[in-house]
């Protein structure tokens, strides 16, 4: 497989997985909005804070008008991380690579983008059309994901896009959680918990419809129990823990090599850090050290797993590396 293929089919699956958590983001935060009218400041421009978008959007507009924010993280064509223009880069990722994947898969993505180009949108429209809008991006993406799982060999292309797929999860449940974490103090002291600091942390589990799954484990909304559940998690398929692992795996298939007999480059020896990073770090030293330090240097260490993956992968530099079979 061709550098150039492998690096539009790893970013065509961060980029869908990305659509979809960017659609969480808003369709949680819109809810949360309604629930607690006037009790959390500022929580759209924290959105903003969370895709590392404020810097751009000050230079353009500085209004932090819910509105505005809602349509430049949305629809805006200037700003490169919107909705629509991840969408766009995510179509022509397919578009470059429809020799790997599915007819049906680039029928369905130039559809989505088509639709939404031409959807109008009314940021001023009630609270259940808006959410039904963007429930309907969550699962044209989650069709998308779906259709690769079912119909993709397991290949080269499968594993790239995999692996894509779960680095992009792990840094957006990690910035779900960091936002939350921030919502919660500005609310009540961790001590005196009560039906506002229910519903945040209610929301919290929501953005990544872990809410159920972690009720079957724990009985009650506890801060300690959902940082457990949300960073420690083996088997939930949003968790960090589980999502590294599986980002993992992939990597190692695509060099033919496991986890168990050592790491063969240095993208396969900075996911395994990591992933050991996370598996021998207990929740109650990411309390100790501070919640938000620990996902800032864990978002870090992802970017960097990123940076070598494009360095063994993907850099027209690299000499010698072809795919198996």
């Amino acid at each position: 497989m061709l550098s150039r293929v492998a690096n539009s089919v790893y970013w065509m699956g961060r980029y869908i997985e990305r659509i979809e958590n960017y659609a969480r983001f808003m369709s949680v935060n819109i809810n949360l909005s309604y629930d607690l009218p006037g009790v959390i400041t500022d929580h759209w421009k924290v959105l903003l804070e969370a895709t590392h978008d404020r810097q751009v959007y000050d230079t353009l507009y500085g209004d932090d008008s819910e509105e505005k924010i809602i349509e430049f993280i949305t629809f805006d064509s200037l700003n490169p991380n919107s909705i629509y223009s991840m969408l766009g880069n995510a179509r022509e990722n397919v578009r470059t690579v429809k020799e790997v994947v599915p007819k049906e898969f680039w029928e369905s993505i130039n559809k989505f983008y088509l639709g939404f180009k031409n959807y109008t949108f009314n940021s001023h429209h009630d609270t259940a059309s808006m959410m039904e809008f963007y429930d309907g991006i969550k699962q044209q993406c989650q069709f998308l994901t779906g259709m690769l799982d079912a119909c993709l060999t397991r290949n080269e292309a499968y594993y790239f896009f995999t692996m894509g797929k779960f680095i992009e999860r792990a840094d957006k449940t990690s910035r779900f959680l960091d936002i939350g974490y921030f919502n919660f103090k500005t609310v009540s002291d961790t001590r005196h918990v009560n039906s506002q600091d229910l519903l945040i942390w209610a929301a919290v589990l929501k953005s990544v419809s872990a809410f159920n799954m972690y009720r079957q484990q724990y009985k009650s909304l506890k801060q300690d129990n959902i940082i457990e559940f949300l960073v420690k998690d083996r088997y939930f398929p949003r968790a960090i823990c589980h999502s590294i692992k599986k980002a993992e795996y992939a990597l190692y298939r695509i060099s033919g090599s496991r986890p168990q007999n050592g790491y063969r480059n240095r993208a396969e020896k900075s996911i395994s850090e990591l992933n050991h990073c996370i598996d021998f770090t207990e929740t109650s030293e990411i309390m100790g050290t501070g919640l938000h330090s620990f996902l800032n240097d864990f978002q870090i260490k992802n970017n960097e797993v990123d940076s070598e993956i494009y360095k063994v992968y993907f850099d027209p530099g690299t000499i010698g590396w072809q795919a198996q079979g």
